[in-house]
């Protein structure tokens, strides 16, 4: 059972390769049903100086090789009002780092997708838009948001045809639906994008599983049922720790980093960048994954009913990043 991954590959580059999920804020302003992180939901905003601050102990130690920062976790990134800046922030310290975000596009507005390219700063951004038409997109996130993504999405799309290096994404959930079916104006938008990605949604423990029939979602609580444990007991727990276990930093407004993306509570904390600096909280994120590697899933408390897929990082992780920055 012993996977020693971290042991042996961080020696293989400068540092231990570590995805950053960075969260500008805890807050969010819809209440999807398929969300994964609402129970991690708050009142909390990241400072840019706090971001600053993580940021810059980040580039200069010798102990991580930050592969691409993603400026989104848990809440709507829109929510912290002082979201540009943190933007700029990145751009600031780490230039050379792929940056992504995802927004559910209704607070995009014209003022504020003007702060956003305004920020001289290339990357990616991706609006999560669910199913593909107003259905089965509102039957998660609420009556009328199919309406309001859509709208932003265009207001974005508008904007950043003159700002070269910007680019813009859309990030479905697949719910199985026909693209027959998909909205007409969702698809011309599609046509638009610069990157289309396209998933199953990640449900309760880590599982990811496919939705049947879109139209039958509210009247035969199929979408109830996947959001309960009912289904869990017949997929598997794999025993080898998963991707993220040690490679990824999930850091909150206040600080503290988490093992992983859908990761809640206290016991899932692995140090705080702010109070205990970079290499405690390396130390603290391997040592998590050591033990899963050594005694199984079974053995962390935190991970026993996780149905993540076991994963390791390659050596064409680390060749892609490199690349990209050449």
């Amino acid at each position: 059972m012993t996977d020693h991954t971290p042991r042996t590959e961080s020696s293989a580059i400068d540092g231990s390769p570590v995805w950053l999920w960075l969260d500008p804020t805890t807050r969010c302003n819809l209440a999807c049903r398929l969300c994964y992180t609402k129970l991690s939901h708050g009142k909390d905003d990241m400072t840019p100086e706090d971001l600053r601050r993580m940021l810059t102990d980040l580039r200069d130690s010798g102990s991580v090789d930050v592969q691409t920062i993603h400026l989104n976790w848990r809440g709507e990134p829109l929510m912290n009002p002082r979201f540009a800046e943190l933007l700029a922030t990145v751009g600031d310290v780490m230039p050379g780092v792929p940056l992504q975000w995802h927004t559910n596009g209704t607070m995009l507005t014209e003022k504020r997708v003007e702060e956003i390219v305004s920020v001289d700063f290339d990357h990616k951004i991706f609006v999560s838009l669910d199913g593909g038409n107003r259905l089965s997109h509102d039957l998660n996130r609420g009556e009328g948001n199919f309406e309001k993504s859509l709208r932003g999405l265009e207001v974005l799309l508008d904007r950043a045809k003159d700002r070269p290096g910007l680019r813009v994404g859309v990030y479905q959930i697949d719910l199985d639906e026909p693209v027959e079916d998909y909205d007409p104006r969702f698809l011309k938008l599609l046509e638009r994008v610069d990157q289309y990605e396209k998933v199953k949604p990640l449900l309760p423990g880590g599982a990811e599983q496919a939705i049947d029939k879109v139209e039958s979602l509210e009247s035969d609580g199929t979408l109830d049922r996947m959001l309960s444990e009912e289904v869990l007991p017949h997929l598997p727990v794999p025993q080898l720790p998963c991707f993220w276990a040690g490679h990824v930093f999930c850091v909150a407004p206040n600080g503290d980093v988490s093992i992983c993306v859908i990761s809640h509570g206290q016991a899932g904390i692995v140090g705080n960048l702010l109070r205990d600096g970079v290499d405690r909280v390396l130390a603290g994120a391997l040592a998590f994954r050591c033990r899963l590697s050594d005694h199984g899933r079974g053995a962390v408390s935190h991970c026993k009913d996780c149905r993540k897929p076991a994963g390791r990082i390659f050596p064409q992780h680390i060749q892609d990043k490199r690349a990209a920055a050449a």
